[in-house]
Parts: C-alpha cells; sequence; structure tokens
C-alpha cells in the first residue's frame, strides 16, 4: 500500500467546539519512534478512509522517529492537528496515561477502545532479556513493561470510574496468558498470539465494522475478522497471522482451571507426553511461546488417567469461554486458537526472571514446568548412569545456566542419593559423576 502525505489542519484546542458523549471514542497510541514510522502513517490514512463520526471518536497520538509528536483527531479524508506535543517518551507508561484520560475528558464517550501500537514482544525479548512488554521508544530507549501495564490500566480505570471496553494490542506477540493476566480493569483484550506484518491493522476495514449501536463484544469480534480477512488475500495481503479477542470477565475461571491443570500434571508422571505434545505443539515467533489449547488437546489423546482428562476438559472449556474470537491467516499459524503461555521444551532455555511475573507468582503454571524439567532430566540422566553413559550427564552440564539451577539442584540430590547413597558404582565412574557434580555447582 502507497504511503499518501498527510495534510494537517491546525485546531485551536484539544477539546471539540461540542463535548457531548458519543457512543465510541476509538484512541490509538502510536509510537512511530522506531523503524515502524513509514507503517504509522499509514494506517493513519487509513483511520482516515472511515473517520469519526456523530457517534465515533477517532483520536491519535503519534511519535514520528524523526519528529514531534502530534495530537490528531482522524475525520474523513481530513487528519487535524490538535496539539503539538514536541518529544516525549512513548515508553513511558505515564504518558499512554496521561494520553487516555486528556482523551476521555475531552471526548467522553459510552465506549472506550485503546490501541497500542508499536513493536510488542509478549513479556520478553529475543535475546531472553526480560523487557517484558510494549511500546519500543527508540530515542529514549524506554519501553513499557507488562508490570508496568497492570498500574497504567489501574489508572486508567480509576480516571474514567469504569473498565476499559477494549485494550488492544496493534504490536507482535501480545496475546499471551501472562499478559492478560496484567491487564485489571479491561473487558476485551485484542492482540496476536504471532507477529504482526509491519502493515499491522487494517484501519478502515476495522472502523468500518463500527456502528452506532456495536456493542464492545461485537467490536471486539469484528476487529479479529478484519485483521484475518486483510491477510487472507485482502488489503494487506496474504501472510501467516493471527488475531484474537479475550473477555476478561471469563478470565478469573481460566485461572482457576490452569491451576487445576498443573496439579494433575504435578501429580502424574507425563515426560514422555509432555515431551511430544512440546515437539508438536502450535509455536510462534519465539519458540518459547505455545499455543496453550492446542498443547492441552495434544496431552488430552495421549495421557490416559481420568484425573487428567478431567483437568483437560476443564481448561479447554474455560478457554473456549475466555477467547471469543479467534482469526488466522496462513498456513504456519493453522494450529493456533487463540491465547499463546510460556513453555520452553529445554530447562536451560527458561528465563528465571519469569517467576517474577505476577501470573508466575498468582498460578501453578510455572511449578508445573519446573516439574516437568526436574523429572524429565533425572530420570533420563540417572537411568543413563546407572548403564554407564555419562553422556547425558555431561550434555546437560554443558548447557546448565542460571536460568535452570532449581533443576540443577534436584538433579545434583538425585544424582547424591544414587551414586553415592544407594551406591554400587566403580570409583572411576563415581569420580567421574562427582566432578560434573561439582562443575555443576558452579553453573
Amino acid at each position: 500500500m502507497s504511503i499518501a502525505v498527510l495534510f494537517f489542519v491546525v485546531a485551536c484546542a484539544v477539546a471539540p467546539v461540542d463535548a457531548a458523549p458519543k457512543k465510541w471514542t476509538f484512541m490509538v497510541f502510536l509510537n512511530a519512534d522506531n523503524n515502524l514510522d513509514p507503517y504509522g502513517v499509514e494506517d493513519m490514512n487509513e483511520m482516515a478512509k472511515i473517520g469519526s463520526s456523530d457517534f465515533a471518536n477517532i483520536v491519535v497520538l503519534i511519535d514520528r522517529e524523526k519528529g514531534p509528536a502530534t495530537l490528531n483527531y482522524i475525520e474523513k479524508g481530513k487528519i487535524t492537528l490538535l496539539k503539538e506535543m514536541g518529544e516525549i517518551d512513548m515508553g513511558d507508561y505515564n504518558v499512554l496515561v496521561d494520553f487516555v484520560k486528556s482523551t476521555a475528558a475531552a471526548y467522553p464517550a459510552e465506549h472506550y477502545a485503546v490501541i497500542a501500537w508499536n513493536h510488542g514482544s509478549g513479556w520478553k525479548d529475543g535475546h531472553d532479556a526480560i523487557i517484558k512488554g510494549i511500546s519500543y521508544d527508540d530515542e529514549s530507549g524506554n519501553h513499557i513493561t507488562t508490570n508496568q501495564l497492570t498500574i497504567a490500566c489501574q489508572q486508567i480505570k480509576a480516571a474514567l470510574g469504569k473498565n476499559i471496553d477494549i485494550f488492544a494490542f496493534d504490536a507482535c506477540l501480545m496475546q499471551m496468558a501472562e499478559v492478560a493476566h496484567a491487564i485489571p480493569g479491561v473487558d476485551y483484550i485484542v492482540a496476536s498470539e504471532e507477529v504482526e506484518p509491519g502493515a499491522g491493522w487494517p484501519y478502515d476495514g476495522v472502523l468500518s465494522g463500527l456502528t452506532r449501536t456495536t456493542t464492545p463484544a461485537q467490536f471486539a469480534a469484528h476487529i479479529v475478522k478484519a485483521y484475518a480477512a486483510s491477510y487472507n488475500g485482502g488489503s494487506q495481503g496474504s501472510s501467516s497471522g493471527t488475531q484474537s479477542a479475550l473477555e476478561m470477565k471469563n478470565y478469573a475461571a481460566f485461572k482457576d482451571a490452569v491451576d487445576g491443570f498443573a496439579k494433575a500434571a504435578m501429580a502424574g508422571n507425563y515426560g514422555p507426553q509432555f515431551k511430544d505434545a512440546l515437539n508438536k505443539v502450535q509455536k510462534f515467533y519465539y519458540r518459547t511461546n505455545i499455543d496453550l489449547p492446542h498443547f492441552v488437546e495434544l496431552l488430552k489423546v495421549t495421557v490416559n488417567d481420568a484425573g487428567f482428562q478431567t483437568a483437560c476438559d476443564k481448561l479447554l472449556a474455560a478457554s473456549a469461554k475466555l477467547i471469543i474470537a479467534n482469526g488466522l491467516s496462513g498456513y504456519s499459524t493453522k494450529n493456533a486458537k487463540g491465547l499463546a503461555i510460556y513453555f520452553p521444551a529445554s530447562s536451560y532455555s527458561f528465563s528465571a526472571p519469569y517467576n517474577d511475573l505476577a501470573f508466575a507468582k498468582d498460578t501453578l503454571w510455572d511449578e508445573m514446568v519446573q516439574d516437568y524439567y526436574k523429572k524429565t532430566t533425572a530420570a533420563t540422566v540417572v537411568s543413563d548412569v546407572e548403564n554407564g553413559d555419562l553422556s547425558s550427564l555431561m550434555a546437560y552440564v554443558s548447557t546448565a545456566n542460571e536460568n535452570n539451577r532449581e533443576v540443577s539442584a534436584h538433579l545434583i540430590n538425585k544424582l547424591n542419593f544414587r551414586v553415592f547413597t544407594e551406591g554400587g558404582f566403580d570409583s572411576a565412574t563415581q569420580e567421574s559423576v562427582r566432578h560434573l557434580i561439582a562443575e555443576l555447582k558452579n553453573k
């Protein structure tokens, strides 16, 4: 899509002359102070194809890569400059809060949709650094972390006196259980499990579905449908992608079902089945992100235990109520069901700071993941040592790091008991194991 030239009409005030409440205010926090700058301009032009109306306001705060930030009111065929903002840090969650609060005050409405536009990384970045968030501002080097999203949404809800109707991410990899858990005071979340192409949302297609009578649930579902259609040979071309909508009133039941599933998993010894499911499950750009419903479906087929089967059924049912819309394009995302979660296949890939997330603290998911690592690692390594083969122990030691120290401690205890307490090994094997344990303790 070609990028049209924007024409700005300078307005004398932020608030409109007639600030009577409308049905909707659609506000976009458009952080283009990075390499996505051209797409930000293009998206504003897409919005202007529809424009504000007598029932909807469209307001955009855009910070460009090599220019000042501006606040804009989008009308059909026209983008009106409301205010020059100068250089601002859109990686600061306070700027997001101020934008939503001031826009809601100037353009009151029955329903509010807040769209965070930028690079997204779920809860971490590609180098396993715990960036955990969205809105990367190249000028400041700052970003909004997942934990800061929690604070921002709490403050916005307090200012509005109600939940945000829709909080959406036009960004990559944000539709994760860990992110949803961190966003209070929101009725619906719309986001992508997978990376989004640079063109992002088709804003003309998205806004064309907004009418005077559109409910938040209907609009959230429409965004998902419009996004998928645009990449299935539509306005954005053809590309694999995902988009889904969560109805957050059903999140508490989903969280309980996650804990029930985790308890059932830890009560058994299903290492081979989990390993097989992790090999087959739908993964995304970060291979540590897996599709949760697909993972549970795979395990339900292979684990023949009544209690575990019941836990799977409950989690799948809760997920179906939480995920009210799921849209896919392309082939590589065909098993994406609408919600991703963190589960690295190997313990050395597990990022220890994950445990600092509210989701990890408030659920048993991380305990279940660690239980899987401990059971499978110890069983394999100890069995191999019993058969005189130290290769799996040496391989584990070579990859061990600060991220899997909990698993390493468990393995050391198992080895000490089997090799030195129970014994029955020749002195050469015991000496080799002793040296490897010493090396492992220093990892």
